[in-house]
């Protein structure tokens, strides 16, 4: 592979376009990555849900299922993936169940009430100041709400230990006044995803 192409596709994380971000957004491995996420946050019926860089919407669909009589919300920057989602999750959009805001995950729009459960997946690296940023999604959540941050080595011959070890950018949550912060380990291919979960005090 040449390191231009390599660029490429690491840009596509950040801000996916065009075919090759549809491609890399509905890959398998993105999919369980996300479902198991939204298994950790354990969420309820009535719950307010918020995914930041929600992609091609799947973790939204899930969530949606879950939270029947809540609400689910979704930011994402990219200018793809939120008319992928809008067409995934039509329905719920429709029902005034689902909404769907293009913002970037430093700068999110502002919101009249909080969140019982937020969660990012593969979206931290790409934080410009951590720590401040994390501090502003703490702030959004409901005291005791969960959040999970979870991260999937994209590298180039990614290994678990990849994983687990740029994992340890997610310990910023202590930082940001996250409480009861863990690493929960998802067995994933082609390389195990680490998430960390985390409480608002």
């Amino acid at each position: 592979m040449t390191s231009g192409l390599r660029k490429t596709i690491v840009r596509q994380f950040g801000r996916p376009t065009g075919l090759v971000g549809l491609v890399m957004a509905t890959r398998y491995s993105n999919r369980e990555r996300n479902r198991r996420t939204i298994e950790l946050l354990d969420i309820q019926p009535d719950d307010r849900v918020l995914e930041i860089g929600f992609g091609p919407g799947l973790a939204i669909d899930l969530a949606a299922r879950l939270a029947r009589s809540g609400c689910v919300v979704g930011v994402d920057h990219s200018e793809v993936m939120p008319r992928q989602a809008s067409r995934r999750n039509r329905a719920v959009i429709d029902a005034g169940r689902v909404q769907l805001h293009r913002a970037s995950a430093d700068a999110l729009p502002s919101f009249t009430e909080r969140f019982d459960k937020l969660l990012a997946s593969n979206v931290h690296m790409f934080l410009r100041d951590p720590i401040e940023t994390l501090r502003r999604w703490r702030d959004i959540t409901r005291p005791g709400g969960r959040v999970a941050i979870t991260h999937q080595s994209r590298k180039r011959a990614a290994t678990d230990a990849d994983s687990a070890r740029d994992a340890e950018h997610i310990t910023s949550l202590r930082a940001a006044g996250f409480t009861d912060v863990r690493i929960e380990t998802l067995e994933r291919k082609p390389v195990n995803a680490a998430c960390g979960l985390a409480w608002a005090p």
